[in-house]
């Protein structure tokens, strides 16, 4: 203890003894984590096969694309540019992700190194299993991650060293966060206010420098307003609808167990050390964590109040300050159950990330391939919803007539402007009669699927009103994550 009362952080390993041994070990889990962020091995599901949808269009078309998708657009913009050098294959798409989050991978020693937590940090954040999860997701999520630990190194450096080329430096990580993802608004609004308190209660050159800088952030976002506006009118989250309490619970724990259940009794380790670690070390950590925490309840908030979705993927901007706070109270522990606490956590989460990179998250290749042995270019293949299609319509070899409950113009990319709306308005009959009047001489196929919102009972309407006008269907039972799936076709007139 201090002379105020206060634990502070070991050295971490520094100056351990068998400093050999544990520099192969470190090695060894950053190895293990560096591959692991490129492995995974399921198909892309929705979201992933959207995103290189949009990312694929000449620009002009992929802002237009955007617009009613409801994303900003760097990462779009990154990935088009990738996809120009490596391809639009699985891999090759996931591995701008997995870039991100290797770079980052160093980032977090850096930003953790103040609070002699920068080993243990590093080790942890190598084997994180939500880091490992979205490293192997064409999504920005990465990208989030490594803006938002630049975010804090900018900041701490214009504290440290006030001036014109740090503030810029700032402004332009903040900017550039901004433009990636809106949760980001969150994060930016609670570090401005603290930025403000910390002005009207020091007056310092640093704090002045620091809300230039972050003003000087929002500059970059101007050009995209207007698209955010239309965005937040037309598009939110309409497949979910307002999130109860319950799913704080849910995103704190998937930062631990990503999802693998047997894994959420490692929150009962992880929180402790957080929790400790942010209200037990100095005012740096403190600062970390109140941010961290303010920023997901204010998420939270604004996310119930316009009935939009809450899902651990968005808190990508408070993951690291959480992993930050983790790393420190990891090092308040004596250097003997620091290091069983952190080798039994990584050896976990290693086995976990396991599980991750080898889980399937979608349907799309088993439905793919069904498509690819029996459908013709005469044929019309017919998603209800149309978020089956943009997964599946990327594996076909085939260029069948595609259509799609609610329709797309095109049904290997979603348009969400004014989702529910659109669904609500179109008539399944109507759909099922304009299969038949163009049907020509090839099968019709419906990939349907039941309980989305907020459809309701249309899918089963369009599955009656296609048999009403087509006559009965043959039923193919496909396996499934869940279990199996029900394909409809209707054998050629």
């Amino acid at each position: 203890m201090t002379a105020a009362g206060r634990r502070t952080p070991t050295a971490g390993w520094r100056g351990y003894s068998g400093g050999k041994a544990l520099a192969a070990l470190v090695a060894l889990v950053l190895a293990a984590g560096v591959v692991l962020r490129f492995c995974a091995t399921s198909p892309l599901w929705l979201d992933e096969a959207q995103s290189v949808a949009i990312a694929r269009l000449p620009l002009p078309e992929m802002f237009a694309a955007l617009r009613g998708d409801g994303a900003p657009p760097l990462y779009y913009l990154l990935l088009h540019g990738w996809m120009g050098l490596v391809g639009t294959g699985d891999w090759a798409v996931r591995s701008l992700s997995g870039l991100f989050a290797t770079a980052a991978l160093p980032l977090w020693y850096v930003t953790a190194r103040r609070s002699n937590a920068g080993l243990v940090t590093l080790v942890l954040a190598a084997g994180n299993p939500w880091l490992v999860r979205y490293a192997t997701e064409a999504r920005p999520y990465t990208l989030v991650v490594l803006l938002v630990l630049l975010g804090v190194l900018a900041l701490e450096g214009v504290r440290r060293r006030p001036g014109p080329t740090r503030a810029l430096g700032l402004a332009v990580i903040a900017g550039l966060l901004l433009l990636t993802h809106y949760w980001a608004l969150f994060l930016y609004a609670v570090v401005g206010v603290g930025l403000l308190v910390s002005l009207l209660r020091e007056r310092s050159r640093a704090a002045w420098w620091s809300i230039g800088g972050l003003a000087a952030g929002a500059v970059l976002f101007l050009p995209w307003l207007p698209t955010f506006l239309y965005q937040n009118q037309h598009t939110g989250t309409p497949w979910t609808g307002r999130s109860g309490i319950q799913v704080l619970l849910s995103v704190v724990t998937e930062w631990s167990a990503a999802n693998v259940p047997p894994a959420a009794a490692l929150v009962l380790v992880t929180w402790p050390l957080m929790t400790w670690g942010a209200i037990a070390d100095g005012r740096r950590a403190r600062l970390i964590g109140a941010t961290g925490a303010a920023t997901l309840l204010l998420a939270f908030a604004v996310s119930w109040l316009t009935g939009s979705a809450v899902v651990t993927r968005y808190a990508a901007v408070v993951l690291p300050l959480a992993v930050l706070v983790l790393g420190v109270g990891a090092t308040l522990l004596p250097r003997r159950w620091m290091t069983l606490v952190v080798a039994g956590l990584t050896v976990s989460w290693l086995a976990v990330d396991a599980v991750l990179v080898a889980r399937p998250r979608t349907d799309a290749a088993v439905l793919a391939d069904l498509l690819n042995r029996q459908v013709t270019d005469a044929d019309t293949v017919v998603f209800c919803p149309d978020q089956l299609g943009p997964d599946i319509i990327r594996r076909l070899r085939h260029r069948p007539r595609l259509l799609s409950f609610p329709e797309q113009k095109w049904p290997g990319r979603l348009d969400w402007t004014d989702y529910r709306q659109r669904i609500e308005a179109e008539d399944p009959a109507g759909l099922a009669r304009q299969v038949a009047a163009g049907r020509g001489g090839g099968a019709v196929w419906l990939i349907p699927r039941y309980g989305f919102r907020p459809f309701g009972e249309r899918c089963q309407q369009l599955g009656t009103a296609l048999t009403k006008a087509l006559g009965p269907p043959q039923q193919q039972q496909m396996p499934s994550r869940g279990g199996s799936e029900t394909v409809w076709r209707w054998a050629p007139p």
